[in-house]
């Protein structure tokens, strides 16, 4: 029965989604003048019909949870009892979460996609848009308080596809019957495919910056798109860093013992896990912006030259912290890359589920059932989304005429180096690398460095002095009106060698190498 209501769930909630998602990009596309009254009107039972949709199918999948053979021997295992005050937790704040997301995407199109609406009704839409965040996210932990007595240990971390259907597994815990064992006595899925979770987090955060900067680019220079020709290769180069990244750890840790040296061409086998975000950050930053070069003096496509690259590596490259925090939820989900035992209790902070799960790592449950391994995971997600507030914000936007364009990229570099620099020793022992430690602070050396340089760069530029003498620019770009690339490349190549003995000297000083 339990299944039954779980692809019934399902449907509802996929149909639902999809028929919302194409009537409100109909409604955009042919309405965009009508007005707010005859618009809001016409799409107000439109409207409450999908969010009801929504929200009785996550009814559904919470009935389903309850009737759930596997939730029901657990209850039976662990002699728990079923009370209503979980029950009421779980469905309650489940319907107000449906709410609240429906609220928000429905905030979020008419905000940022419908034209000639009143300034008034734009900031309603506005604050509706960025209350329901916060709103949605209490009313998931709240529901999630319901549900945390009644889940199996380690959380699963992975979607099953396959002849026994489809569910959420435990792809470390081999569970019966979507693995057995093959004639080398190893694992296999049996007869399907598995979507790790890591993979659709790591997904999900690119589409997300991909989606802010597109907004961005079009906020300044009026065009949409224009980011998405760099996201389709920094993406992937993106994953072929953090691939190479973690290969080059694993080998300078454990020598010949290294999976990768003994059959190199495991290095290829992605399915198996191991990326080092740090990795994907620099060499998708590298490829991205050498596409953006490419377009502006490359090929002078003119809706790149117009714009100030410095302007848009400040509202991209800080953008990368936000798929890094989502990012490592594929961690907490695979319950790896924790830190070191600590007391339980001290993790009262953080919801119920997320407590318990950090009793794990991978799926090894921890000996002392009063301790908990330091959510490292979770702390670098918050102090990601802090950083990019804080670096975008409360620097890029917030200094106003006193922020040194393209000084953003130095700010992330010097945020993200010293967030590693401090949590990377506090790893759990199969977790931890040296060379991550170091490359930390390369990278908060190289970060106040890019600092000073954009510094720099603004006050000669404003005071017209140096190689800026007889400069004009506009929109705070880099190229002369009369002169681009001939003077492009003298302005980057004395800036760069002065940055680069910036760079070496700092490093020398911390004694990183």
């Amino acid at each position: 029965m339990s299944d039954v209501l779980y692809y019934i769930a399902m449907t509802l909630f996929l149909g639902f989604a999809i028929a919302y998602g194409v009537y409100l990009y109909l409604t955009i596309k042919n309405k965009l003048r009508l007005e707010f009254n005859t618009l809001i009107n016409k799409n107000t039972l439109f409207l409450g019909g999908f969010s009801l949709g929504i929200t009785l199918s996550l009814v559904l999948f919470t009935v389903a949870f309850y009737q759930d053979p596997a939730t029901l021997n657990l209850i039976s295992e662990k002699g728990l009892v079923l009370d209503g005050g979980h029950q009421f937790l779980s469905y309650f704040f489940i319907i107000l979460f449906g709410i609240a997301m429906m609220v928000f995407v429905t905030s979020f199109f008419y905000y940022f996609f419908l034209n000639n609406l009143e300034e008034k009704i734009r900031k309603i839409f506005k604050i509706t848009m960025y209350v329901s965040i916060p709103l949605a996210l209490i009313f998931f932990f709240a529901m999630s308080e319901g549900n945390a007595p009644y889940l199996s240990y380690p959380l699963c971390n992975s979607l099953y596809i396959g002849q026994h259907g489809i569910k959420f597994i435990n792809s470390y815990a081999h569970p019966e019957p979507f693995y057995v064992k093959n004639e080398a006595n190893q694992y296999v899925l049996n007869g399907g495919i598995s979507i790790a979770f890591y993979a659709i987090f790591i997904l999900s955060g690119a589409l997300l910056v991909l989606a802010l900067t597109d907004h961005l680019i079009y906020k300044y220079y009026g065009k949409h798109g224009l980011a998405t020709t760099c996201f389709l290769v920094a993406f992937p180069m993106g994953l072929v860093g953090a691939r190479l990244w973690y290969v080059v750890l694993d080998i300078s840790k454990l020598g010949n013992m290294s999976r990768f040296v003994q059959n190199p061409i495991s290095i290829l086998y992605l399915n198996e896990g191991g990326l080092g975000i740090m990795g994907g950050a620099i060499l998708g930053i590298i490829s991205g912006v050498g596409v953006m070069l490419y377009f502006k003096y490359g090929k002078k496509n003119p809706d790149y030259t117009k714009m100030s690259y410095l302007r848009l590596a400040d509202f991209i490259v800080p953008a990368i912290l936000i798929a890094q925090a989502i990012g490592r939820f594929g961690n907490f989900f695979n319950a790896e890359v924790h830190g070191n035992e600590i007391p339980l209790a001290s993790l009262n902070w953080l919801p119920t589920f997320m407590r318990l799960n950090y009793q794990f790592n991978y799926a090894n449950q921890i000996a002392d059932l009063t301790e908990a391994y330091l959510p490292l995971s979770t702390m670098e997600t918050i102090t990601n989304l802090l950083g990019y507030f804080i670096i975008y914000f409360g620097i890029v936007k917030g200094l106003g005429k006193y922020h040194a364009p393209g000084s953003g990229v130095g700010w992330y570099l010097v945020w993200y180096g010293a967030t590693r620099a401090f949590l990377e020793p506090l790893r759990f022992g199969e977790f931890e690398y040296q060379a991550s430690v170091d490359t930390a602070y390369v990278m908060v050396a190289g970060g106040l460095a890019i600092v000073l340089f954009f510094i720099g760069f603004k006050i000669l530029k404003d005071k017209k002095l140096w190689i800026f003498k007889n400069s004009t620019f506009v929109d705070q770009t880099l190229v002369n009106e009369e002169k681009t690339d001939k003077e492009l490349i003298r302005n980057a190549s004395i800036l760069g060698a002065i940055l680069l003995v910036m760079i070496i000297l700092i490093t020398v000083f911390f004694n990183i190498w």
